[in-house]
Parts: structure tokens; sequence; C-alpha cells
């Protein structure tokens, strides 16, 4: 599993950025990758939009920054990632041998083209080339053979002893299914009908900053901005990422786990990795099972908090 960082150029320059593949065990020519946004699994594309199908944008040829393989990146790349912070990025890098995935890390200090206006372009950065998805060899199934056409017609001498014969063989079967049944010993006890699956309670009504009303009523980033800025503590926070899943505002959801998760919350982040673990994951749920990504949100737990079995135990497990 790589560890992609983006870091700002040195000095500054808004727009422009180092990526930096740790991890990657590919080359350094011919590499693509693809970056998709966790909260409504949307590609970017090679002009800073999101799409629904999976983009590689092809990168130019990859350096080594203290012996990590790194390219520098512009506006194309950094604008649509710093125009949602609280987003998580799941990038795909691969060549013609080696495929790989990771969690986006970004730096403090990175900057949008917008902040400095006109910008001369970085040296080593290039516009991205998408490269479609490749398109699987259509399969051309073989004609299915007439089963009129193959099998002979019995002659018509056999017809009517054949059918005599089923018959007799159906009274036959039926006859001793009703015997069986008239029979049959009667069991102690019928076993009782499986108990239905639980329903979960509902989630009680929250108000304040981080309340029902308020996101119901507002956009999600609003209503993330504003429940932040009350300093709920991590179990509050927790009622409310369950009431937004409960009525099915993923992007709020996901907006509040990520910004806690990447502030250093062990126990948000150990929740959020446990809502992408195949293991824990609920069906039809605002996430959806990926041990990559909670792959990746254990080992912050683990690295905030070595001592938590659980973490290492499922990081461990998901690794094999």
């Amino acid at each position: 599993m790589i560890k992609p960082e983006l870091k700002p150029l040195n000095p500054v320059n808004p727009g422009y950025a180092t990526l930096l593949l740790k991890g990657w065990k590919g080359g350094t020519e011919g590499v693509e990758i693809s970056i998709l946004r966790n909260q409504d699994s949307l590609y970017l594309d090679s002009r800073g939009g999101w799409v629904s199908g999976e983009m590689f944008l092809g990168l130019p040829a990859l350096s080594l920054v203290d012996e990590v393989p790194a390219v520098q990146v512009g506006p194309s790349f950094i604008d649509p990632l710093l125009a949602n912070r609280q987003a998580a990025y799941r990038i795909t890098i691969k060549d013609s041998a080696t495929r790989d995935v990771g969690i986006l890390a970004i730096t403090d200090g990175l900057l949008s083209s917008q902040a400095g206006g006109e910008n001369p372009l970085a040296e080593n950065s290039q516009t991205l080339d998408v490269t479609p998805p490749a398109q699987p060899e259509p399969v051309v199934d073989a004609p299915a053979p007439d089963p009129v056409a193959d099998v002979p017609a019995a002659p018509a001498s056999r017809k009517a002893p054949l059918a005599i014969i089923l018959a007799v063989i159906a009274l036959l079967l039926a006859a001793a299914a009703a015997g069986w049944w008239f029979m049959r010993t009667p069991a102690a006890a019928d076993a009782p009908a499986p108990a239905p699956a639980p329903v979960a309670a509902p989630v009680a009504k929250i108000s304040g900053p981080c309340g029902d009303d308020q996101m119901s009523s507002g956009n999600a980033m609003d209503f993330v901005k504003g429940c932040l800025r009350s300093q709920p503590s991590s179990a509050q926070l927790l009622d409310v990422i369950a009431k937004a899943k409960a009525d099915k505002k993923c992007d709020v959801a996901q907006r509040l786990y990520a910004y806690k998760a990447q502030s250093g919350d062990s126990q948000m982040a150990m929740r959020y990795a446990q809502e992408y673990d195949p293991k824990s994951a609920q069906a039809e749920g605002c996430f959806s099972p990926d041990p990559q990504t909670a792959s990746y949100w254990y080992e912050a737990v683990v690295n905030q908090d070595p001592q938590n079995a659980e973490a290492k135990a499922r990081l461990a497990e998901l690794k094999k």
C-alpha cells in the first residue's frame, strides 16, 4: 500500500505542489493515477472536474526526492482537492507491471492557484493526460444447440408405453409421500421461526448547532462548519453521524468523520475504519466495504495509539 502525500513547493507557489509516492515499487515512466473522492465516489479528470467513471491521468516521468518517487503537479490537480478539505481521496497508481493504492495525505501550507493570481508553470509540471479505462473484449456466446433439432424423435410406437410408465411412477411416488405423512411420528416441538433481525433504535433528536433542524435546512458544508465550530465531543459527534446516516445524509457523515479522523482523533479514526472494514460495514449504508481505506485508518489509529489491540488485529487481518 502506497502513502501518497501532497507537499508545498519551496518556495510556495500557489496552485503547484510536489506529489510524493511513498512506497511505490513500480517504474518512473508511463505511470498513471486515478483519484477517487470518498464523499460521492467521483473521479478527478484532467480538467479539474469530477466524473463518475474512473479516469487515469498520465504523470510526467517521476524523479526522486529524498529517495521517494515524486512529481510536480499543477492547478488542474491541486485546486479541485483544496476546494473540499474535508474530503478524503484515494489514489490508484499503475504502470505496465505494477498497481497499488493509498489514501492521499495533504500537508498544511498548500495554496490554490486562486491565492496567487496568474502563476508561471512550475518546472517539470505538465498537463495530466487522460487514459480512458480499458474496455473488455466483447464475448460472443456460441449459438445454443436447437434441442428439437438435436434430439431424434421417438418412434410413434414407443410414445404410449412411455407415457403409461411415467404415470404409474408418479402415482407410486404420490402414494409413498402420503403414507410417510400419515405414519410419521410427530416431533416434540416444531423448530421456532428465526427471530427477525433487530431494528436499530431511532436516534434521539439533537438540538443546537449540530441539531436536526440545522442538518435538514442548510447545505452540508455549512452544517459541518457550524457543527464543528461548537466543538462537540467525540461522543456527541458520533450521535450526529448516526443521525446523518439514518437520514441518508451521507455527505455530512463522511465530512464529519474525515475532519475529526484527520485531526488526530483516534476514536473517530477507529470508527471511520470500521465503516469501511468488510467485517463491520453495514449493507446499503453510507459506506461501502473497502479493505484498503479501512487499513489506512486502522494504521492511523495504531500510529496514534500503539496499544490499540483491536486496530492492530484488524490491520494485520486486512493486510493478509
